[in-house]
This record gives C-alpha cells, structure tokens and sequence, in this order.
C-alpha cells in the first residue's frame, strides 16, 4: 500500500472552564438575581424554554412560575460579583477562540494580548425542580455562546439538567464499519456548580429535563472576539 495522509477538518470546538472565584461570588450573584425577580417581569416569550406546565400552542402560550428567565442586557447592568463573572467568561472566551483560530490556521500571526472579548447579550434562566428544559436551539449575531453553572444541586444523576450538543453531521446513511464514526449523535455534559461550557454559535444545543431539589440557575452569554491592531 502506497503511503497517504488523513486529514482531519472542521471539528467542533467547546471549551469547558472552572471558575476558582465561584464561591466568593455566588451569594453576590443570587442576590442580584433575586432582587431583579422582584422588579422585573418574566421574560420567556416563545417557548425555547419549557416546562411541563407550559402550553405551547403558538397563539395560547401561558407563562408560570417553574422557569423565570431575565432580559438580555445584565452585562451592562452595575453589579460587582456579576462583572467579575462577566470579566471570566470573556477571558475562556478568548481562550477558546485562540485554541479554535490555532488549530485550523497554521500560518495565522497575531498578537494575543490584542484580543478582546464583547459580551452582546447576557441573561439568567432559573428553574424550579419540574422536569424544566430546553429545547434545540442556535443563536445568532455571535461568535461563541456559553453556559455558567450558577446553582445546581450536588450529587444529581449525570442526566439531570445536563447540557446537550448535537452532532452537526448529517445521519449516516449505512450500518457498516465504515460509518461507526459518526454514530454519536449527541455529546451531553453534566452540570456542575462553578462550570462554564463555550461553544461556536451554529452548534445545536439544549438541556436535559432537570429533577433536582434546588433550583438550577444558569447564567447564558454571547459574545465576539476582535483583534485589535
């Protein structure tokens, strides 16, 4: 057999990051999200977000109390633990990006220290323990989105409130060998307080149905990343 090369193109990227300030911020947080329950309306709209007691008929869809979701533009809202938050996301972003933009361009030069991340959305999802998830979704007008592990109970199943990812190829077609690579149709990670995940935006994503005692509270973001010469 004559020598030959295999190459390997356009994998997926996701980042996963421990935040070794979580606990010095937590309660800061939790109170800031409390104290914007209290003085802001829900603001789930089209169903992404479910929960059992949901109706989901397109012109009846019914709002309860089993998943509060806040508006998108916390990033810019004046509270210390939460910009912490915001400050460590951005750099696992950047991190990431470099990671991607260093594996599929060899002969790319830059400068790192030029890089900065800008969040443009940023929200918190908190659900009560009601088999509440999401459904697959993407988002748009971005470059990577994450998820931050805010609350989630300790011990849960390895199932229970996980995030999902779904492969972006197309089903195989066969059963033969030829095709076993590409059986994988889902990578699901399980949740663990402290945690960030970051993936590029096309990646199809959601959450398992989540069962635990203690409200799971996720913190989500979108952000871009622009080299500054």
């Amino acid at each position: 057999m004559s020598s030959g090369r295999i190459s390997m193109m356009w994998p997926t990227y996701i980042g996963e990051f421990n935040n070794p300030e979580h606990n010095s911020i937590k309660e800061g947080i939790l109170k800031f999200f409390q104290e914007y329950k209290n003085n802001n309306e829900n603001n789930r709209s089209a169903g992404t977000v479910i929960s059992p007691k949901d109706k989901t008929n397109r012109e009846n869809f019914e709002i309860d109390k089993d998943v509060f979701i806040s508006g998108g533009n916390l990033h810019l809202k004046n509270n210390e633990p939460y910009q912490q938050l915001m400050k460590f996301i951005s750099q696992s972003i950047i991190a990431t990006s470099i990671g991607a933009n260093d594996s599929e361009r060899e002969n790319f030069k830059y400068d790192k220290n030029k890089l900065t991340s800008t969040i443009t959305d940023s929200w918190f999802i908190d659900y009560k323990n009601e088999g509440s998830l999401v459904l697959p979704h993407v988002h748009v007008g971005c470059s990577w989105c994450c998820v931050y592990y805010m609350q989630i109970e300790d011990n849960i199943n390895s199932e229970s409130g996980s995030t999902f990812f779904q492969n972006i190829r197309p089903p195989k077609q066969t059963n033969d060998f030829g095709s076993a690579y590409n059986n994988k149709r889902t990578l699901k990670i399980r949740p663990i307080e402290g945690k960030l995940l970051v993936w590029p935006h096309y990646l199809m994503h959601g959450s398992i149905p989540y069962t635990g005692n203690k409200n799971r509270i996720i913190i989500s973001a979108n952000a871009i990343v622009n080299l500054n010469e």
